[in-house]
């Protein structure tokens, strides 16, 4: 079997196998959703291997292909397509990573679950759409495999579908996203209509010659799906409600596989964004807005899981500033680091929150006393994800800021400084709160086993030395990069320790600053309803749609339905009348002719004026 075709296959085959399987087989076979992971990993290395050192070598074989003719366009054959580029190769290795340390993780996590089996299977079909769009080589396939991830994305968070909260979560995960995807399909249509095919070496070779009105739009048309996808503003609504599905599936979908794919998506057709310019802005734009607005709403979150939702939205914010300077290496760097500390502190998260049974951080407080494994590997997701050298996130994130600052971008560099600031700052205020301090209302917390905790060391392990891969990752993906500079790397240093440094204030050793928050009582009372957003999209936006919906279902109900339903009334009515004069009654009859004559005798008699 072709190894582009098995690596998303095998998944794929679990979940059909588990599809069909009564729920009492499937949980005494979880054994096979591990073990498939386990095969598409190893052959994620082996394609991985066959790609690296990246650009030179395809520059000299070329990128591997397998394409299969699925049917006939106007006599144009339409293709889908696997393609193994250095690109493709990098998102392999992330998706079969995380995918299998969310797999053992969930062994532990989810045991006792009633319907453990039917998550298994769907976190590998979820898997295996995501490995397919990794491969895609063409759009078709590409937005075929992002259409199956956003029904798994809609099964997972509401996998726990008796509580109101998850069953509200995913509809609005779905609904929210499709949303995105609308968009997404119109630009492949019109992708369509200017080409003639959905190629994707076809597409970005032909994109320099579509003149600047159609790049933009067809630009823009996809970049809107992908802002739904990665929960960018104004579409990132979804994705802290998403929480309320179990803490190891938004390791997956929050740090390696669906919110990913929106900047993959990007970063795959980054050419088209370059002949538009104006596009490239645009991403730049909202990438910024996404990452200052998450970061603050991020540090108010009192649920551990929302503090993380925000900061994926605030650091895929970054990851679209990186691509918006048009260098695919600054914010591609950037979704790799990212994926392995943020599904470390998801699963962090987990482990803590199995052991106090709340995600609740006022609950929570001492847990360093007596989950020391869970502390450590915690603590090097924060360091990370805050910016602190040598962890890998100082590296990507400084490599994002120094290309902003190199072309130009100082306002956009200013707030990138303070969404680091800010993302420094909240996630000490998390881990004080739950790491510091005296045990609260949740009791003595107690350390997870080591199908926990093995998953979490490896990432934690790859957390610390991902940021050593910077000059290699770049020539990987066939661009100059270079070690972050001494006065980037130090001003950016300085942000974060401060943004540290003001968490200790505020809430070392367990203290809780209500003065501060009285103080700042406005601000505080907006950046925690959301800045509104939430609410103009349910009330105006979704309410709106919804009182249409009511008065447009009215207009057909006693307008439309009252026409059509009154012409059939009328005519039932007439025929019941008329009927009445076929009485089978000779009398009758008579009468009529003689009334019929007598009308004919007066028209004649007024028509002649006698």
């Amino acid at each position: 079997m072709n190894i582009l075709v098995a690596i998303p296959l095998i998944p794929a085959l679990v979940f059909f196998l588990f599809f069909l399987l009564p729920r009492a087989t499937r949980t005494k076979m979880l054994f096979l959703p591990i073990g498939a992971m386990a095969v598409s990993l190893v052959l994620s290395l082996m394609a991985f291997s066959t790609v690296f050192p990246g650009a030179e070598k395809l520059a000299e074989h070329g990128a591997q292909f397998t394409s299969y003719t699925i049917g006939v366009i106007g006599g144009v054959p339409l293709n889908i397509s696997l393609r193994l580029d250095a690109l493709a190769a990098l998102m392999l290795l992330v998706v079969t990573i995380v995918g299998m340390a969310v797999q053992v993780y969930s062994l532990s996590y989810m045991k006792g679950e009633e319907r453990i089996g039917w998550y298994y299977a769907v976190l590998s079909l979820f898997t295996a759409a995501m490995l397919t769009l990794v491969l895609a080589g063409d759009f078709l396939l590409f937005y075929m495999s992002w259409e199956v991830m956003g029904l798994c994305s809609y099964l997972l968070i509401g996998f726990w579908n008796t509580n109101d909260e998850a069953r509200r979560a995913s509809i609005k995960a779905f609904l929210t996203t499709r949303v995105g995807d609308v968009g997404f399909a119109i630009g492949l249509a019109y992708m369509w209509a200017t080409v003639g095919s959905f190629d994707i070496p076809t597409v970005l070779g032909s994109a320099h010659t579509w003149g600047p009105g159609v790049a933009t739009a067809i630009a823009l048309l996809l970049f809107f799906g992908a802002m739904g996808k990665s929960a960018q503003f104004p579409l990132h609504i979804w994705l802290p409600d998403a929480m309320a599905g179990p803490t190891p599936a938004s390791a997956l979908i929050h740090a390696a596989t669906m919110v990913a794919a929106g900047v993959f998506l990007v970063a795959r057709s980054l050419p088209i964004f370059e002949a538009s310019g104006v596009a490239l802005q645009v991403v730049l734009i909202i990438g910024a807005t996404t990452a200052l607005l998450a970061a603050s709403m991020g540090s108010v979150q009192h649920d551990i899981k929302k503090v993380l939702a925000y900061s994926t939205i605030s650091q895929l914010g970054f990851m679209f500033m990186g691509l918006g300077t048009g260098n695919v290496s600054a914010g591609m760097f950037h979704l790799f680091t990212h994926a392995f500390f943020k599904s470390l502190l998801f699963l962090g998260a987990g482990s803590i929150i199995h052991s106090l049974h709340t995600q609740d951080m006022r609950e929570m407080g001492g847990v360093g006393k007596s989950m020391k494994v869970t502390t450590v590997t915690f603590t090097v997701g924060t360091l990370a994800l805050s910016g602190i050298m040598p962890f890998s996130g100082f590296f990507s994130k400084d490599l994002i800021l120094d290309h902003l600052w190199r072309e130009g971008h100082y306002v956009i560099y200013s707030v990138a400084l303070a969404s680091a600031f800010l993302t420094a700052f909240y996630m000490a205020r998390l881990w004080f709160r739950v790491f510091s301090g005296t045990p609260r209302k949740a009791g003595h917390a107690h350390e997870s086993d080591m199908k926990i905790l093995s998953p979490m060391i490896v990432l934690a392990l790859l957390s610390v030395l991902a940021g050593a891969t910077t000059l290699v990752f770049g020539e990987f993906l066939g661009s100059e990069t270079e070690w972050p500079s001494l006065v980037m790397g130090g001003a950016s240093t300085i942000v974060a320790l401060s943004g540290i440094g003001l968490g200790w204030a505020l809430f070392g050793n367990g203290r809780d600053p209500e003065a501060v928050r009285a103080r700042a009582s406005k601000v505080y009372m907006i950046v925690t309803n959301r800045f509104f957003l939430d609410l103009v999209a349910e009330q105006y936006i979704a309410g709106g749609y919804n009182r249409l919906s009511e008065k447009v279902n009215w207009f057909d109900k006693k307008v439309i339905n009252g026409i059509v339903n009154g012409v059939g009334v009328a005519c039932r009515q007439a025929g019941t009348q008329l009927r009445r004069l076929q009485a089978g009654r000779v009398q009758v009859y008579q009468r009529l002719v003689v009334a019929a004559v007598l009308v004919l005798v007066l028209v004649a008699v007024l028509a002649t004026g006698v």
